[in-house]
């Protein structure tokens, strides 16, 4: 329980002000600890940066689930179970997007291995559904597709009203993934 009340205020925090702009003390006075008590909990302010990470692809590879028989759905799956997630945690995919380049190489390394099973549930879901497309294009469309849903984060309060906008992200993948 105290491990997620010190991830908690350390999003908050990260996505206001940056990970660099934030200390462990004030991640231990926001979430209710000393910051040395934030040490019996995580090595430190990088581990605590890293299990945000992982927690985000634990989600979006879970949320991606298995693959659907039919190719069109399976994709409006994963496209809707990533827009949903992209709208729902903003200040944890704000930080996702911005804040690799602070972790060290190990976690960066298994962050990159982690992404590299994410973008390649995507290419095999856009395989199945634009069956013409070479691997370099299917690797083209995965990033831009993904990318696409990352850009939520950054997206101003007008862009984000439109109703149903989930919806609207899974139909514009869809349509993108179609070849023409």
């Amino acid at each position: 329980m105290r491990d997620r009340a010190i991830l908690d205020s350390a999003k908050r925090l990260f996505y206001e002000r940056g990970y660099d702009g934030v200390g462990v003390d004030e991640i231990g006075a926001v979430s209710g600890v000393t910051g040395p008590a934030i040490y019996r909990h995580f090595t430190g302010k990088e581990e605590i940066l890293a299990t945000l990470f992982d927690e985000a692809m634990d989600r979006l590879l879970v949320l991606s689930g298995s693959p659907m028989e039919d190719p069109d759905e399976d994709l409006r799956s994963l496209a809707r179970a990533h827009s949903e997630f992209a709208l729902e945690d903003r200040e944890l995919l704000s930080i996702y997007a911005r804040e690799e380049r602070s972790l060290t190489e190990a976690h960066r390394r298994r962050l990159h291995r982690r992404q590299r099973q994410f973008a390649e549930r995507w290419r095999e879901a856009l395989r199945r559904v634009n069956t013409a497309a070479s691997e370099k294009e299917l690797t083209s469309m995965t990033y831009a597709l993904i990318g696409l849903l990352l850009s939520v984060a950054h997206w101003p309060r007008e862009a984000l009203a439109t109703d149903d906008l989930s919806n609207l992200l899974v139909e514009l993948i869809a349509r993108a993934a179609h070849p023409t």
